[in-house]
């Protein structure tokens, strides 16, 4: 939903991490940090990092161990590997003495459990700050009383390129009961020297009884972080206050004056590790900066995050002549709509009336440029970023469609609570029951496949009390996408419409919109110059997927990481309906590695069927794999074999599957683990033999087929399990072909068992069944290799998306391709049993199956103090 502006309330609508992080969850007094080595953790799935915070008081100190998020302090945090102290120089008014006061530490960290309660010991007490007294005594207390200060309306902000302008911040005369200044400087960026700075008189609660519980009015606050996986010797000050009574001891020159005089001893960081247990896994690097109002923004600074569930982002955002500019990187799950590829280019924009002038015009919100290899957000990229796709609607269309005619009432759908999904031609009409409506109705759709009109639909009419709604009482806004590959075609997002024409929130106004819509994104070329990481040899695949369709048109193709994927051909059957997919797949998505290419696998299960009495075989699914560009070619799709008739004679099925129907049968008992050796080799003490009155699974996987390495499971199926009690005698089979090897030998990969016959889980049962399997591969004459053409072009193939009766939703990770999502339409993934996970991952380019976030509340409810007062810490006086 796009009703507040601003790419974080958009991009965040959905975050779903793939990965979570523990952190310990305590708190305790240092004089008992016995409190603190508890058991208790949280691994909530956020972008956060687990910290260690000591905070001090005069009479008292806190540690707590917990975590927050990245974004949680003022300066980024370039690495939340580190250790930050906030200190005082003070001066005491009984002894006319400068001392060194610590209010808080900081120890930050990013992988599991680093916030051990055993390094609350090992935190500094201090960077010993020092400046020469002679220096504070001249430039901080002077004569202890001041009239007038430096103020400054606003913060004044700079950086080494554009010097911030101090001309706004002039003397001015203090209250009479205020006797000192402050001033505060503040880096928002150390590397490339961006710093804000603010002046003015000091709180007059300064001058009064309480005045040293503040800190006093004569001091110098001071914030450095020490990040400990670079050069420990070297800090970076965040962020400088200075509460003086020196005529003109506000100067913008004084903190630069501190730096000089400023000594620090950081003291012995040993017991925190120079490098990280685990590092980050794929680590990705992207540029990390942000600008106001400027055509460039020049960016040094980096940071560091992992490809398995980020990419690089720039993003440009306009506040009426105002624009923020960012680079960054983005979790992979954090926007509504799933990324089908990289490097990609996405636009809000809004058509507007003006009841002024009576006219409607196209306004840009934002742009966002997204990448996924090291250093793509480069700075050289902000001013090739596009101003507009040009999105446009005929100005009759709007006034009949959106505008109306001026009535007070008109009708909208009511279904404020959730979305409606489907096509247009299916609306549950009792879901969106239709309603007067004398305010603006709101009408919302996402997921949007307009070839098929498939979407999430949503109106209501919005509260006449509700201010954020009454700004814009006819408006549409739309959502689109441009990929490298189809540079010419916008894939439409989202579309909100606000709108008081009378039945203006009929779900086929969409489809009316589309039909209207005018869109000119413009050359893009030199935006997607580079598509992929130069250093790294990329593979292209075709990617389309087909439901029921003998042959799957597709000229739409992808590039990843050629040393991590390869292309893939695979049809998957489930009862009377066969899904194809063609894309990439990882090398390391199947248990058995692959020794050659290309191949051919296929999963077959010979079931028995209790009322026909009779054993059959039926096809789950077949995948080619090819290791060069193109090879997963769609000319092949209907030459894929459809089985490769796997039998076995029904009198051994008989025997060693379902039995004599006696109620209780012998079960070797291994549910925790598989035991791995060869076929004549089994410890038979770790799989016990047990009587069983269910099933009794037993699985087989083939490391190695032809050393006869497998790994060897069973157990008795517990009673209560639906999941075993579909077939009681199953046997799944997958078997691969390599088709350079002739003549072709049929490898077993994994064979799983479900049987009632006694004694069916002997380790020899699976030796048996191959001495007894028979299949017929059938003509493989056109999966037979080729010359490898690796060295084919891979720029700008066709890009039309061959896709049926579902929406897209084909991801591009380039290092993880993810197993196929079980959506509204799609078939589920494919079968596999509860202790055994399937071993191979079919299909590569559909979006993750939604996860549920885990609940923060209990979290929360204990921690939110907590994370208000580290970014207190964090952001110190004036934030």
């Amino acid at each position: 939903m796009m009703i507040v502006q601003g790419l974080v309330l958009l991009l965040l609508l959905s975050i779903v991490p793939s990965n979570s992080l523990i952190c310990y969850e305590c708190g305790c007094n240092p004089s008992d940090t016995t409190a603190c080595n508890c058991d208790t953790t949280s691994d909530i799935t956020d972008n956060d990092y687990c910290v260690i915070l000591e905070q001090r008081y005069v009479e008292t100190t806190y540690v707590q161990l917990s975590r927050i998020p990245r974004n949680s302090s003022w300066v980024y945090i370039e690495d939340p590997y580190y250790v930050l102290t906030q200190e005082s120089i003070r001066y005491n008014l009984s002894t006319s003495q400068w001392y060194l006061w610590t209010s808080s530490v900081v120890f930050g960290c990013d992988w599991d459990l680093c916030n051990s309660p055993s390094l609350i010991n090992s935190l500094p007490n201090s960077f010993k700050y020092n400046i020469n007294s002679t220096w504070l005594n001249s430039n901080i207390y002077g004569t202890g009383s001041v009239t007038s200060c430096h103020h400054c309306d606003t913060e004044v902000c700079g950086d080494i390129t554009n010097p911030s302008d101090f001309s706004t911040c002039q003397m001015v005369n203090c209250n009479t009961n205020v006797t000192s200044c402050l001033a505060y400087d503040l880096w928002n960026n150390v590397a490339t020297g961006e710093q804000c700075y603010q002046s003015d008189c000091a709180p007059a609660y300064l001058n009064g009884a309480d005045a040293e519980a503040y800190g006093g009015k004569y001091r110098i606050d001071l914030e450095a972080v020490v990040y400990l996986a670079k050069d420990r010797s070297k800090y970076d000050i965040w962020e400088m206050d200075v509460y003086c009574a020196v005529n003109n001891c506000t100067r913008p020159t004084i903190f630069q004056e501190v730096s000089q005089q400023l000594k620090l001893e950081i003291g012995d960081l040993s017991a925190f590790p120079p490098i990280r247990p685990l590092p980050i896994s794929n680590p990705l690097r992207c540029y990390s900066c942000d600008c106001f109002d400027q055509p460039t923004c020049p960016c040094s600074s980096t940071v560091v995050s992992s490809l398995d569930y980020t990419y690089c982002v720039i993003v440009r955002e306009n506040f009426g002549q105002q624009t923020y500019i960012y680079a960054d990187y983005l979790e992979l799950d954090a926007t509504l709509m799933y990324i089908e590829e990289f490097p990609y280019a996405l636009v809000e924009e809004s058509i507007d009336y003006n009841e002024k002038t009576g006219l409607w015009f196209t306004t840009t919100n934002f742009f966002v440029y997204g990448c996924n290899w090291n250093y793509c957000n480069k700075p050289e990229l902000i001013p090739l970023l596009p101003n507009s796709y040009q999105m446009r609607l005929p100005e009759a269309w709007l006034n009949s469609s959106i505008l109306g005619s001026g009535q007070p009432v008109s009708n909208c759908h009511q279904c404020p609570e959730q979305a409606q999904c489907g096509t247009t031609d299916f609306l549950d009409a009792n879901t969106c029951p239709i309603q007067s409506c004398n305010t603006t109705c709101l009408v919302l759709d996402t997921y949007e496949d307009p070839e098929y009109d498939y979407l999430c639909y949503q109106s209501f009419c919005l509260p006449p009390d509700t201010q954020d709604y009454q700004l814009d009482r006819h408006k549409v806004e739309i959502e689109g996408i441009v990929y490298a590959s189809q540079q010419d075609v916008v894939h439409l997002w989202e579309i909100d419409i606000y709108c008081r024409a009378n039945d203006c929130s009929r779900p086929g106004i969409f489809k009316d919109l589309r039909a209207n819509l005018r869109v000119e994104p413009g050359t893009l070329g030199a935006l997607f110059t580079e598509t992929h990481d130069p250093n790294i040899p990329q593979r292209r695949c075709y990617d389309c997927y087909c439901h029921n369709q003998p042959g799957c048109i597709c000229e739409r193709t992808t590039i990843m990481a050629a040393n991590q994927t390869y292309c893939m051909i695979m049809r998957e059957s489930y009862g009377q309906d066969v899904w194809t997919s063609l894309g990439h797949i990882s090398q390391d998505s199947t248990r058995v590695h692959i020794q050659d290419f290309p191949y051919l696998l296929t999963e077959e299960s010979i079931l028995y069927d209790e009322q026909l009495k009779q054993w059959s075989t039926i096809t789950n699914f077949v995948v080619y794999g090819c290791n060069y560009d193109l090879c997963n070619h769609p000319s092949l799709v209907p030459s894929m074999p459809t089985s490769f008739q796997m039998r076995l004679s029904e009198a051994w099925l008989n025997t060693n599957i379902k039995g004599t129907g006696q109620p209780v049968r012998n079960c070797h008992e291994c549910p925790d683990g598989p035991q791995c050796g060869h076929s004549d080799f089994l410890d038979t003490t770790r799989c016990p033999i047990k009587e069983c009155n269910t099933t009794c699974l037993v699985f087989d996987t083939f490391d190695k087929p032809n050393d006869d390495l497998q790994c060897y499971q069973s157990f008795c199926a517990p009673p209560d399990s639906d999941d075993f009690q579909i077939d009681t005698h199953r046997v799944e089979i997958e078997g691969l072909i390599y088709l350079n090897k002739e003549p072709y030998t049929f490898e077993l990969w994994e064979v799983d068992i479900y049987c009632r016959a006694d004694d069916c889980s002997r380790p020899e049962i699976f030796t048996e069944l191959k001495n007894n399997l028979t299949v017929v591969l059938g003509d493989l004459g056109p999966f037979k290799p080729q010359t490898s053409t690796s060295s084919q072009s891979t720029n700008s193939p066709p890009t039309t998306t061959s896709s049926t009766n579902n929406p897209p939703t084909t991801a591009s990770s380039t290092n993880n391709p993810t197993t196929t999502a079980s959506s509204t339409n799609n078939p589920p993934t494919t079968p596999s049993s509860t202790n055994n996970p399937s071993t191979t991952t079919p299909s590569t380019n559909n979006p993750p199956t939604t996860s549920t976030t885990p609940s923060k509340a209990s979290l929360l409810s204990g921690a939110s103090s907590f994370i208000a007062l580290v970014i207190t810490i964090f952001l110190m006086n004036f934030h």
